[in-house]
């Protein structure tokens, strides 16, 4: 049927495309594997959760006057990645079984509103003030075990310790939390 120069020809033919299909594929191929392994786009960086930080009352940024206490709540991001907060933390007095003692901590503008990126390791800061109950004795002082501190929009909570008396009389309000700020 085929003489022996057409069937060389048609098998040359057959081979030419088979290794321009293998090397079609190869190169899609190639082209593929190499769009994977090129640097993905940064991920956003995630808000910073409760379980993701260590907060604490700062006792040396200690600073007074006119019966007002103030500290620095430190939030020390303890994960791998950078993650932010932005906003007022809730902050509230309690005792050992977690019952809040007084009032929770208003709200005080003094800082300007910024997201405050925190990398691994580094920590921010919220101004926070407490009134001397021993101003005031009628609001019945109690010693709390610690503040219950949630990061701005979140759910859950930290713990840090203070052992400072406050008013017991939930409507007074002896504590006063400001936006976070970053740095120490």
């Amino acid at each position: 049927m085929f003489s022996g120069t057409g069937f060389k020809g048609m098998r040359r033919t057959v081979i030419a495309v088979s290794a321009a299909l293998t090397m079609g594929i190869g190169a899609t191929a190639w082209a593929a594997s190499s769009a994977s392994a090129a640097p993905a786009a940064p991920a956003a960086i995630p808000r910073c959760q409760a379980g993701d930080l260590g907060v604490w009352v700062n006792a040396d940024s200690e600073d007074g006057a006119a019966g007002h206490q103030y500290f620095h709540m430190d939030f020390t991001n303890l994960t791998h990645h950078t993650c932010y907060l932005d906003g007022y933390p809730g902050v509230s007095a309690v005792n050992l079984s977690e019952k809040q003692i007084g009032a929770a901590a208003r709200q005080d503008p003094v800082a300007p509103a910024k997201v405050i990126d925190i990398a691994p390791d580094a920590t921010a800061h919220a101004t926070f003030s407490y009134v001397d109950v021993v101003v005031d004795p009628t609001c019945k002082p109690t010693t709390p075990a610690l503040l219950k501190v949630y990061p701005p929009d979140d759910r859950g909570a930290a713990h840090a310790f203070f052992d400072l008396p406050v008013c017991a009389k939930a409507s007074v309000t002896d504590l006063e939390v400001a936006r976070v700020q970053a740095g120490v």
